[in-house]
């Protein structure tokens, strides 16, 4: 069987092909834009030093209702991964900072990292898995968790707070 090409299909570009791509270019950038953060979010994705993570996924997030202002409403956010688990509360600070308290599933001690734009924030957490940190900076934010006695990391993926 032998296939016909169109007419001009191997000619080169001209004036019309370009004025019709950049109309179906515009067209897309209408429908489905570009996310404001994309390029932050791959940046930050690409900075990872460590290569052998696992990386967990959002289970669910909900949004915690203050007493107080909707100013100082927080999240609850819960990853999963075939090892761990861990719950994050969310919250303000009055310092216009976050707040993240943690809780690990199984529990133990284990290196805390918290990867931020603005570097990273580090802490353990306690033989029951808790852990807490003061003044994340808003922006994207990972969680990265050492797990002792396996030298492993496991990786929540980045997420904006």
């Amino acid at each position: 069987m032998t296939t016909v090409e169109p007419p001009g299909a191997n000619e080169p570009l001209d004036e019309l092909d370009f004025r019709l791509l950049a109309g179906l270019r515009e067209l897309w950038e209408d429908a489905d834009p570009m996310p404001d953060t994309l390029v932050e979010q791959i940046r930050f994705a690409i900075a990872l030093e460590d290569v052998d993570l696992e990386v967990m996924r959002i289970r669910e997030q909900e949004e915690l209702a203050s007493a107080r202002s909707a100013a100082e409403q927080g999240r609850l956010i819960t990853f999963d991964s075939e090892s761990l688990t861990i719950m994050v509360n969310v919250s303000p600070e009055t310092t216009g900072t976050i707040r993240l308290d943690g809780w690990l599933t199984p529990p133990a001690e284990h290196p805390i990292e918290i990867r931020t734009a603005d570097g990273p924030l580090t802490t353990t957490s306690d033989a029951e898995g808790r852990f807490a940190v003061n003044g994340v900076p808003h922006g994207m934010v990972q969680v990265l968790v050492r797990t002792l006695g396996r030298s492993r990391t496991v990786s929540t993926p980045a997420i904006e707070l």
